[in-house]
């Protein structure tokens, strides 16, 4: 007989509090056969066995050739796996239909009491891990050798932050439940016991300050919840943020506001290039849709400062405008400029001038690597000849009364931005040299010769200088290099130090227990 079948049977029955009388009668049979099967002295048959599988819910197999213990025992397990794995699901189904349903003001403070909490729970895990627990941890194990230390160490503080992400991740997730979810639910609760109302909207008073709105909007429920806020402190600092936030875009709007102003000055100043025709033209609609631009971005910020509310469709549809009306001007400019000549800095740009230098035997004339030519000419002095453009002047510096540098100085701005103007209106573009050329010294040969070697000196000067600098530059480098060497060598002493000290007290103590 299958004494398997008569253990399960009587531990089955035992679980459903019958007698033997009671599932006899269940099943239509005498006690003495409930009692004979459970005693392994006879077997039932094929329709009673299916009539208990029936009953109790097992499977035949289990029934008869399994420990059904152990199958319940199993059975439980999956039903707690499916049991959390259909918690974690509904945990994360219930928090997507929330914020779904959550207008943005409350997505936003939602998420900023997380992350508040998410910096206090690591502020707090930080504190009793840092300052407590892992000095006490390495004081306990300090008899320890330090490489047996030192890894048990790391051990005990790895699990130890496991143990406080856990544990920040279960509180983080307990916190939300409550004040959200959970809130939540009662809210579709209430919506759905007034599915009945046919009004648009329905308030509640909560008390004299709070009330729960709720909109009815296409079977979707929108949540605006000052009765459920956050945390007073987190409120208050919520609105500390919020404020140096708006600070800044406040900061921000009177850059735009800058900017549009500059953008105004351009569209005035445009007028001045009418004769390019379609350059104009382009020129004119791009600087007009950056000003429309700037406005929007300065309203959208001036209205986010004072709470204002933006009308976001035209909003959008007038930004998305602009933007292409920008693309189309910045294409005219594009066609406009294909006509326009690039043409070198010509002659009519230059003017002549000269100046007279006195002479010495240590005077050193630099006009900063543009070529020189030199003229001998029987004068006692220098007299130098160069050509610069016209609306700039020639600039003498001298240092130490010898050494004397020439430099082109352009302050002639206006001049400068009127023949700027009148050759783009003429279609062409010509580049703006201020640079010195055409420089020509006359001096006699004795003192020609002198100005060349003076040069030359300098010259070879500075190339030594240079290299000193570079030699000892490279010198740091190596320097630098041999003390991280050696930075390296003394970290790995002080640790054989110190297992030699630990050495020499576990022989101390050895010796003191001898």
């Amino acid at each position: 007989m299958n004494s398997r079948f008569s253990e399960n049977l009587k531990k089955i029955r035992k679980d459903h509090n019958l007698s033997q009388e009671q599932l006899a009668d269940e099943l239509g049979v005498s006690r003495q056969a409930i009692s004979k099967w459970e005693q392994a002295v006879a077997y039932p048959e094929m329709d009673k066995i299916i009539a208990l599988c029936d009953k109790f819910n097992v499977n035949i197999d289990d029934l008869l050739h399994k420990d059904i213990k152990e199958v319940k025992k199993e059975e439980e397990s999956k039903k707690e796996l499916n049991k959390y794995i259909e918690d974690i699901l509904k945990f994360i189904t219930d928090t997507v239909n929330l914020f779904s349903n959550m207008n943005f003001k409350s997505k936003i403070k939602c998420l900023f009491e997380q992350v508040i909490i998410i910096l206090i729970l690591a502020l707090i895990s930080t504190i009793i891990f840092s300052g407590i627990l892992a000095p006490l941890f390495s004081n306990i194990l300090s008899f320890l050798p330090s490489q047996i230390n030192v890894f048990i160490c790391n051990i005990l503080n790895s699990l130890l932050i496991l143990f406080c992400i856990v544990t920040s991740l279960i509180v983080l997730t307990h916190i939300f439940k409550t004040r959200y979810l959970d809130y939540y639910d009662k809210l579709k609760k209430d919506i759905v016991n007034d599915n009945n109302d046919n009004k648009q909207e329905i308030e509640i008073n909560v008390d004299q300050k709070n009330k729960i709105l709720f909109k009815k909007n296409e079977n979707k429920i929108i949540i605006r919840d000052p009765r459920h806020s956050e945390y007073g402190f987190i409120h208050g600092l919520f609105k500390l943020i919020i404020g140096i936030i708006k600070f800044f875009a406040l900061s921000f709007a009177l850059l735009i506001g800058l900017v549009l102003i500059c953008f105004s000055i351009l569209l005035i100043l445009s007028f001045l290039l009418y004769k390019t025709g379609i350059f104009f033209i382009g020129l004119l609609v791009s600087i007009s849709a950056s000003i429309v631009i700037s406005m929007i971005i300065l309203l959208v910020v001036l209205n986010f400062v004072f709470n204002r509310k933006n009308d976001k469709k035209k909003m959008i549809t007038s930004f998305i405008s602009a933007l292409m009306i920008f693309g189309i001007g910045c294409g005219l400019i594009l066609v406009g400029s294909l006509n326009f000549e690039i043409l070198d800095a010509n002659q009519k740009m230059l003017t002549s001038g000269q100046v007279e230098l006195e002479m010495n035997k240590d005077i050193l004339i630099n006009a900063y690597n543009n070529d020189v030519t030199y003229i001998e000419e029987d004068i006692d002095n220098i007299r130098v000849e160069y050509k610069i453009n016209k609306y700039c002047q020639l600039h003498l510096y001298q240092f130490n009364n010898n050494n004397i540098e020439m430099e082109a100085r352009c302050s002639n701005f206006f001049p400068l931005l009127k023949q700027f103007i009148k050759n783009i209106n003429n279609k062409k573009i010509i580049p703006f040299n201020n640079e010195i050329q055409d420089i020509v010294i006359y001096a006699s040969k004795e003192n020609i010769n002198i100005i060349k070697d003076n040069l030359q000196k300098h010259y070879d000067m500075e190339k030594r200088y240079y290299d000193i600098v570079d030699y000892y530059e490279k010198k740091i480098e190596e320097l630098e290099n041999e003390i991280a060497k050696y930075d390296s060598k003394m970290y790995d002493y002080e640790e054989k130090i110190l297992d030699l000290n630990m050495q020499i007290e576990e022989y101390k103590r050895q010796l003191n227990d001898e």
